[in-house]
């Protein structure tokens, strides 16, 4: 632990988190983290682990959800906050390497941090490179070769990616959410050494959340167990605990003698207490301008969602291009490239079919042809608007849904703003602006493909130069058909920012789990299909007045 008179890096006082039906899960938890320490924080399921790290992460979401967080006093820098989630959390639009280089690009650099190499806690820079940063976790440099999926890595190999990129974001508050999960034990014993000498010579604090009694006891300044009797924090071996095992100097039989002190000690909490419930409380009553903002929230959420896109669009392109192309490439993937043949297809046999139909209802002594004159381009203005939308949403729209939901589900959301990264920027404002750009595309491609369906109906019939007829509509639309063909394009300009803004607040809203993924989806492709449908019959009134 670091001497001196810095306050601690993390001081909770008197903390009580109570659910909204009144459920007591922490009550009156106090802990101190000064600098340079290391405190691990053991309990069974149930105990308030993950409820302790969403109080330090995710304050304004148990506020959202009705919970009842009190406390005499909670005192730290939320930019001092690094955090290494369960199974690491890696941002699956980059490889292995982007996931260390985003990291770095945010590091804080605290004043003096240019002296590197002068031995000082907290003066060495960080290293300036992804390949220095996984070679500390003790990952090969193939992994740091661009290119290397996430999805390639094996859970150890991931967890130790995740570690390496919290040490280079430079914070200075560690959060580590069961780090060895899927580390053999060498490489349990190595983590301990690293996060060790991490916080001696970055002059960091941690906080190390785990059930591996062998990474508790060789990082452990501190111990505590979060009780399931009393909900509170309690030191383990206050006086006795002689500090990390995986210290230099600590003897195999001392540290054996630690290990197997410390699992009886847990083992025997749990064989007792495992099985108490939370203690019932008086459940709080929430407010009633936050229930029925609650309830309005599925419609306010687009505005604002698209308010904050374009808040921070210009920003992150000036300051941050590189981010925002590497958001809009992935999104631009879904949205666009792989179902743009499914599209194309659709749109001409929709054209195609419409005139077919056409051409064969005028009767005995109707000229097909005359009818299709009389028609030209009026089905693609009447048409590509509605359908495009809808087809668009339901498929392109979907899988931005489902990939934003994903990474709030597997926690990337909360792993990006703990590296001090503001999701509204990174995340929000380009996916808004690839979404609805891509639905501009696909409104046309699909105009486009109506009009190439009509045109194969024309050669069939034998009518010369039918591209001048078809879209006529389009360029050159006679005088008293000239408001349909003004719908249809404001129409499409309105289903494109409001699509992009449903499908992008439904996929980032909070995911507690899997189905809710599904629902968000659901929950577009349904709200979406309705107002398009709204808005094609009040416009359509509208016109026709």
């Amino acid at each position: 632990m670091t001497s001196g008179t810095e306050p601690p890096r993390l001081e909770v006082r008197g903390l009580r988190v109570a659910l909204p039906d009144g459920r007591v899960l922490i009550d009156d938890l106090s802990l101190a983290v000064a600098p340079g320490e290391v405190v691990v924080l053991l309990g069974g399921s149930g105990a308030g682990k993950s409820t302790f790290a969403r109080v330090l992460f995710e304050p304004d979401e148990l506020a959202r959800g009705g919970w009842d967080v009190r406390s005499e006093r909670l005192a730290l820098d939320r930019d001092d906050l690094g955090l290494v989630p369960q199974r690491g959390a890696l941002f699956d639009h980059l490889d292995v390497a982007g996931n260390l280089e985003l990291a770095l690009s945010y590091a804080r650099r605290e004043p003096g941090a240019a002296g590197a190499g002068t031995g000082q806690a907290g003066d060495a820079a960080p290293p300036a490179d992804a390949a220095t940063w996984l070679a500390r976790v003790g990952l090969d440099q193939h992994v740091a070769r661009p290119g290397t999926p996430v999805g390639s890595l094996s859970g150890g190999q991931a967890q130790r990616v995740a570690v390496a990129r919290v040490l280079a974001s430079r914070r200075r508050l560690l959060f580590l959410d069961e780090p060895s999960v899927g580390l053999d034990p060498h490489r349990v014993r190595a983590l301990a050494r690293l996060v060790r000498e991490q916080v001696r010579a970055l002059g960091l604090s941690a906080i190390v959340v785990t059930h591996d009694v062998a990474l508790a006891a060789g990082v452990a300044d501190r111990l505590f167990l979060l009780s399931l009797e009393h909900r509170r924090l309690e030191q383990l071996f206050a006086d006795a605990w002689p500090g990390p095992l995986e210290a230099d100097g600590v003897d195999e039989a001392t540290r054996g003698h630690w290990l197997l002190a410390l699992e009886d000690a847990l083992c025997d909490h749990l064989e007792t207490h495992g099985e108490t419930p939370p203690p019932r409380g008086v459940a709080t009553p929430r407010p009633r301008w936050r229930a029925a903002a609650r309830l309005a929230e599925p419609v306010t959420r687009p505005f604002a969602v698209a308010a904050w896109a374009l808040r921070y669009l210009p920003g992150q392109v000036a300051r941050r291009p590189r981010d925002a192309l590497t958001v809009a490439r992935r999104v631009t993937a879904q949205t666009l490239l792989r179902p743009l043949l499914f599209y194309a297809i659709v749109s001409v046999l929709i054209g195609y079919t419409v005139l077919y139909v056409v051409s064969q209802i005028g009767g005995a002594g109707v000229r097909p042809d005359a009818l299709l004159r009389q028609i030209g381009g009026a089905h693609v203005i009447a048409l590509a608007p509605a359908l495009s939308a809808i087809l668009f949403v339901a498929a392109s729209g979907s899988a931005t849904n489902a990939w934003l939901g994903s990474m709030g589900l597997g926690r990337q959301t909360v792993a990006l703003e703990a590296l001090g990264v503001d999701q509204r920027a990174y995340l929000w404002a380009p996916a808004w602006t690839t979404v609805a750009l891509a639905y501009l595309v696909v409104a046309a491609v699909f105009a486009l493909g109506m009009i190439g369906g009509g045109m194969l109906v024309c050669r069939a019939l034998g009518m010369a130069d039918p591209w001048p007829l078809l879209t006529a509509e389009l360029v050159d639309p006679r005088p008293e058909r000239a408001a349909y063909t003004a719908r249809a394009f404001f129409l499409v300009w309105m289903y494109a920012w409001g699509i992009a803004s449903d499908v992008v607040a439904k996929g980032s809203a909070p995911k507690p789990d899997a189905d809710a993924v599904t629902r968000g989806m659901t929950a577009s492709v349904v709200s979406c299909t309705l107002w398009v449908v709204a808005l094609e019959l009040v416009t359509v009134m509208w016109v026709l007045r």
